[in-house]
């Protein structure tokens, strides 16, 4: 059986449309002080956040902890890379450690889901 993408997941957790991922998942995945300032930042300096929104889409692809973790793994070698003060300093970006943690809940919500289901099929049959 074939996993559904992580943005399918996080658009049905949130409530959100698929159009609204990318932009809803990277405001979800901030530090909590980097949403006060990131909006202001995003204004002033518009591709401050081209590695955070790089991520964002390419854990949305992700069908599994594999994807998952190799995503996560490539997000924080840029970030040790290229250090800067307000990224690694002052955490202005994305958390991985808090968009993997959500990713692997909803993978294993699916996936329970999906136990359960076939559980079911096979206690009809």
């Amino acid at each position: 059986m074939p996993w559904s993408e992580f943005q399918v997941l996080f658009c049905r957790h949130v409530h959100c449309q698929p159009s609204a991922y990318v932009e809803t998942a990277f405001r979800k995945c901030l530090y909590w002080h980097a949403r006060i300032l990131a909006p202001l930042v995003r204004r002033l300096a518009p591709e401050f956040f081209a590695e955070d929104i790089k991520f964002i889409t390419y854990l949305g692809a992700c069908t599994g902890l594999r994807e998952i973790t190799a995503d996560l793994q490539t997000f924080r070698d840029v970030n040790l890379g290229r250090r800067n003060f307000w990224r690694t300093g002052l955490r202005i970006r994305v958390s991985g450690r808090k968009a993997g943690r959500l990713a692997e809940r909803l993978m294993a919500q699916e996936r329970k889901t999906a136990a359960t289901a076939k559980t079911d099929v096979l206690a009809e049959g």
